[in-house]
């Protein structure tokens, strides 16, 4: 995801997912604020930074905004220009993470991986509480953050392939994201859409 767009017209809800290198999805969705703030969050979580929002007056069309799967074929993509862009939906300060920032008790952890070890998850969307980190192979690093990273990793017995992120308790602790990484877990627990990231399994190590 490189983008979300809106309708600022008076009763219409609708909006445009913008993806990067692929084409875009336009929706129809009554509690369309609420979807964005949660989207915006777990966006910044993992990004550390705002996703951008665009809102469309009245008199503008999402539809022309809106990368088709023609276009991305011949590699054009859409977005609304940088006079739409709503900088007051920038609702999160991004942290800047260098050598003078960190503290000597947090150490780096650039280049760490999780220890794959035979705890077992504390949730499980399906049930399975007997799978264990080390079923795991990682593939490869993501994505990184200021509290973690987010790793490819595949299920050993079926070849399912996951995004594991990574987060360090420690670091969280120190730049006090408790309660944002309380309200991140709520949201991947809650959240069931075909384009949206859920939870399936979760770990607590030591």
């Amino acid at each position: 995801m490189k983008a979300l767009s809106k309708s600022l017209e008076k009763g219409n809800d609708e909006f445009v997912v913008h993806i990067k290198d692929e084409y875009d999805y336009r929706f129809i969705c009554e509690l369309r604020d609420e979807l964005f703030e949660q989207i915006k969050s777990c966006y910044f979580r993992i990004m550390n930074k705002n996703l951008p929002i665009y809102g469309l007056p009245g008199s503008q069309k999402l539809k022309d905004y809106c990368t088709a799967k023609k276009e991305i074929s011949k590699g054009v993509e859409k977005l609304p220009p940088e006079t739409y862009l709503l900088r007051n939906e920038d609702n999160f300060e991004p942290v800047v993470d260098n050598a003078s920032s960190t503290s000597a008790s947090s150490g780096s952890f650039d280049d760490e991986l999780p220890v794959m070890s035979d705890h077992r998850p504390t949730f499980a969307k399906k049930g399975d509480m007997t799978v264990k980190l080390s079923d795991f192979l990682i593939a490869k690093v993501v994505g990184r953050g200021t509290f973690g990273k987010v790793f490819l990793v595949q299920k050993k017995d079926s070849g399912e392939v996951f995004a594991m992120k990574s987060l360090r308790k420690d670091v969280i602790i120190e730049y006090d994201q408790v309660e944002s990484t309380k309200l991140e877990k709520a949201i991947l627990l809650k959240a069931d859409h075909p384009f949206l990231v859920g939870m399936s399994y979760m770990f607590q190590t030591d």
